[in-house]
């Protein structure tokens, strides 16, 4: 191998820390050739890993291996290539925690190269900054580029909710089921039918996550009611 290949291996095998502190390359075994992993739990063999973690890792080595086919003469260290690499959909197929590190590790395995990637992701656009986002739409006219409303951080501040509706588009993040049930509860309030809303409440309580705010303020128009009928 040569000197370039050595580095683009040791590159590879710091991977797996640079994923996670607990898990490290081990070794590989020459009877079967199966990769070993050392992790908090132990020792364990490359494909017990999470699926994620091996998608991670799948894109690390992938752009090693191309870097390596297209430049044999000379080689080239991957960490010092500087050129552009187009990533369709960078976080398919990874879990959200995973979809929220993934354009950071990539350009601290690499900080020479330009990435350009497509994503409906709203955990990549937390935390890019906010020179690295460019936000397409359409309309009868082609395609254009939207105006972001994003400050100095980005949207780093922003909730999933916040990113999904203001920089992606998304009309509404709430489901028909809660928009429907909310409306009855709307609507039996007006009317001060105080049956209707406390039936409707009841649906609500069991569709609402256990600490959403929301859930008192409805408790307290519904007591509002029930005061004006007494």
């Amino acid at each position: 191998m040569t000197e370039e290949q050595l580095h683009n291996l040791e590159i590879a095998k710091k991977a797996f820390s640079l994923l996670s502190e607990g898990f490290s390359f081990k070794k590989v075994l020459a009877s079967s050739n199966e990769i070993m992993i050392d992790s908090p739990s132990g020792e364990i063999y490359y494909e017990y890993l999470s699926s994620g973690f091996k998608s991670c890792l799948s894109i690390i080595f992938g752009i090693i291996k191309d870097i390596e086919l297209r430049f044999k003469s000379p080689c080239i260290k991957a960490d010092e290539f500087d050129g552009i690499i187009l990533i369709d959909e960078l976080e398919l197929h990874l879990h959200p925690e995973w979809q929220s590190k993934i354009a950071g590790i990539l350009v601290d395995v690499f900080p020479q190269i330009k990435f350009i990637t497509s994503t409906h992701s709203p955990h990549i656009l937390q935390n890019a900054k906010p020179n690295e986002i460019i936000a397409l739409a359409a309309n009868e006219d082609g395609v254009y580029r939207r105006q972001l409303s994003g400050g100095s951080y980005g949207f780093q501040g922003w909730t999933v909710e916040e990113v999904l509706i203001d920089v992606m588009g998304m009309e509404d993040t709430r489901t028909d089921t809660y928009k429907d049930k909310l409306s009855e509860f709307e609507r039996a309030i007006t009317e001060e039918n105080y049956s209707a809303a406390e039936a409707a409440y009841q649906e609500l309580d069991k569709l609402l996550h256990s600490e959403n705010y929301l859930r008192k303020l409805l408790k307290l128009e519904l007591i509002s009611i029930r005061e004006v009928g007494e």
